[in-house]
């Protein structure tokens, strides 16, 4: 008799502890779901609201940040002359420039790459009359190659004055030097493209924008001293505060 209570009351904890343990899985399983399912719904909704774009999709989209993207460079462009290249070889071209601010076009459409001394690449933007952004402005450093590959006919490099603007090309701009701080209504008349903000220290955020007359979207960007913004793949960013 012994025997036999003592075969149940293991038979009873086996059973007891086979639930607990499937309590626990499914719980588990439930919580995770819900959790997936909240961090979806907030990609979602950060999309729908603000045309922001976060997670995995953010992180490929922007890719690994070059260093460069946070430094300033001297914008005097003292001594600095425009560049033009009639004819473009087709294995491309290479071009080294003293320190300053460009802007950069070309004719029928190419891509413009920017490395570092090092040979990594800073930056990389589609860019011409045909295809691609219009033009692209950013900061060079004597040290740094440009290179323009052999879709080109013809390029020009532009030394380019820092002025206070609402309206942005494609490039790399600096918050309280090119534009100035504050709360701004986006937009973009055509095409499909991409606002990139990064401060230091902090993730960079990421918008995407449509234009065009069938759709348009609108963000709503506040901007901070220090921050730097790039505008890449579409040819104007319209910033109204």
């Amino acid at each position: 008799m012994k025997n036999t209570m003592l075969k149940q009351f293991e038979q009873q904890r086996v059973i007891w502890f086979c639930m607990l343990a499937m309590s626990i899985l499914f719980y588990t399983i439930l919580s995770g779901c819900q959790f997936t399912k909240s961090k979806s719904v907030e990609k979602e909704l950060r999309y729908v609201e603000n045309s922001e774009i976060i997670g995995a999709e953010k992180e490929k989209l922007i890719g690994k940040v070059h260093e460069a993207i946070y430094e300033k460079m001297d914008r005097s462009n003292t001594g600095v002359e425009s560049v033009n290249i009639p004819l473009v070889p087709q294995e491309g071209v290479e071009i080294n420039l003293p320190d300053g601010r460009y802007t950069i076009t070309g004719h029928p459409a190419g891509n413009i790459l920017l490395y570092d001394r090092a040979g990594d690449l800073i930056l990389r933007e589609l860019v011409g009359s045909y295809a691609g952004v219009s033009s692209l402005t950013i900061d060079i450093a004597e040290s740094y190659t440009l290179r323009a590959d052999g879709g080109y006919d013809s390029i020009n490099i532009t030394p380019t004055t820092t002025q206070l603007l609402n309206d942005l090309s494609a490039g790399i701009w600096h918050v309280g030097i090119d534009i100035e701080p504050g709360k701004y209504k986006a937009t973009t008349a055509y095409g499909l493209g991409y606002v990139q903000i990064f401060e230091e220290g902090k993730e960079p955020l990421l918008y995407e924008f449509l234009g065009g007359n069938l759709a348009n979207t609108e963000s709503v960007l506040q901007l901070k001293e220090g921050q730097i913004i790039r505008v890449t793949k579409m040819s104007q960013l319209e910033l109204r505060k």
